[in-house]
């Protein structure tokens, strides 16, 4: 049996999913924008191949916008989220051997009989994706993960592959890596980068041929463990099991400035509603909970402009009211009046399993079975109705504050109310 490694990465993974559900937008320019719809993150191909640059202003760019006819849309997290889960989902009916890497990333291990039976795995990868999700991936397959990531690049880049690319031979991989740019390489950040170039080192063949003490001496063992997967050694396995985060971070800009303390508050309970949720979903409870304020770092230069405080919870919890009365005592307290606010985040860190947590049946504040059995409710009245279906008074009703998003594209896939629709 052979076994080989797949890098599935979705290409313009943003732009695609907005046009599956917008089939206007094919073969039309597409940009997203980030948070309160500023810069642009994410663009399709044609968008590129018009001069939109990765993270310019979107007001910078309005003449090129309207000179070629291109789409914007606001950052639509919760139709990327869920298409990306959907991409995994379909990828496992392949091979179970999964790691998800990003959300648009994942490595999957493959295993054939021959180079063609392993072929054929990355095409129906590639081909139920589209037909599963309508999602355009391409699938770079080698015999270690750093390979497999340059060999995704070729495929993306090379049409006549059909986004499909498995080198494993060693004159295929010498002529893939004399292709790649030193700083392609995975694990090479710039740092790295500048220093390889002062060496006269400036493709991944090259940086494959150095002699292992003059790596080791210059790129660390992490470096070595690079090269070595350069020359087709694997030292990098499929993660299936991902570790729990060691902190849960919830945190918007605000559309409008604000300087009423009842709208900080009011932000700072949804942000950390929306955190209590993430931490429940792991099964975790959490022992300390930060709260920052963050002002207009252009008003005033070189004055401080973010205002946080981190405080230890009596007891470790994931109840939604017990953290929400927390934080908005700190938000309270580190509220000036005299200052305009562009931004809060709350912070859950300290986070344990919650069934490695000791009960203590005199302490008031404990996260009792009555506490966890109201969470589980909660959660799957909103699972079933919808995001705020059921929510603390303490988040309020109108949240003025809420992040502009005029171009925002429905939650196809999360709201029953914007299912798509078709009309005969």
């Amino acid at each position: 049996m052979l076994s080989a490694f797949a890098l599935i990465d979705c290409n313009n993974f943003y732009a695609s999913c907005e046009r599956v559900f917008d089939p206007g937008l094919r073969d039309r320019p597409v940009v997203i924008l980030s948070n309160n719809d500023g810069c642009v993150i994410a663009r399709s191909s044609e968008a590129k191949e018009v001069g939109i640059p990765m993270g310019i202003p979107e007001f910078k760019v309005r003449p090129l916008i309207s000179r070629h006819n291109i789409a914007v849309r606001s950052s639509n997290y919760a139709l990327y989220g869920d298409m990306s889960s959907r991409v995994m989902e379909t990828i496992r009916s392949v091979t179970p051997d999964l790691e998800v890497y990003s959300i648009d990333e994942a490595f999957a291990g493959l295993h054939g009989r021959s180079k063609r039976e392993i072929m054929e795995m990355g095409r129906e990868i590639r081909q139920r994706v589209r037909r599963w999700t309508g999602l355009p991936v391409s699938v770079g397959i080698a015999p270690t993960k750093t390979l497999a990531k340059i060999a995704n690049e070729m495929a993306k880049s090379y049409k006549q592959l059909n986004g499909v690319l498995y080198v494993r031979k060693p004159d295929q991989i010498g002529r893939m890596l004399r292709k790649t740019e030193v700083g392609d390489i995975w694990g090479i950040g710039k740092n790295y980068t500048a220093m390889l170039e002062r060496q006269g080192i400036t493709n991944a063949l090259q940086l494959s041929r150095m002699p292992d003490s003059w790596v080791r001496s210059k790129l660390k063992v992490t470096g070595l463990r690079t090269v070595k997967e350069l020359r087709g050694e694997s030292c990098l396995t499929i993660e299936e099991s991902s570790d729990q985060r060691k902190g849960i971070l919830s945190s918007r800009s605000f559309g409008r400035p604000v300087k009423k303390v009842d709208e900080i508050s009011e932000a700072v309970a949804t942000f950390t509603a929306r955190a209590a949720e993430k931490l429940r979903a792991q099964d975790s409870v959490a022992s300390q909970l930060t709260v920052v304020l963050v002002t207009d770092k252009y008003r005033n230069p070189g004055q401080p402009y973010k205002f946080g405080h981190t405080i230890s919870l009596p007891s470790p919890t994931a109840s939604t009211s017990m953290l929400c009365s927390r934080a908005t005592d700190l938000a309270n307290t580190l509220f000036d009046e005299g200052k305009t606010y562009k931004k809060a985040w709350v912070m859950l860190t300290g986070l344990i399993p919650e069934s490695s947590v000791q009960a203590d049946l005199f302490m008031e504040e404990r996260y009792s079975e009555r506490d966890h059995n109201l969470m589980k409710s909660l959660d799957q009245i909103n699972a079933k109705f919808g995001n705020r279906t059921c929510m603390p008074a303490s988040t309020g009703i109108s949240q003025n504050w809420q992040m502009k998003q005029q171009y925002l594209s429905q939650k196809y896939t999360t709201s029953w109310d914007q299912l798509l629709e078709v009309r005969l």
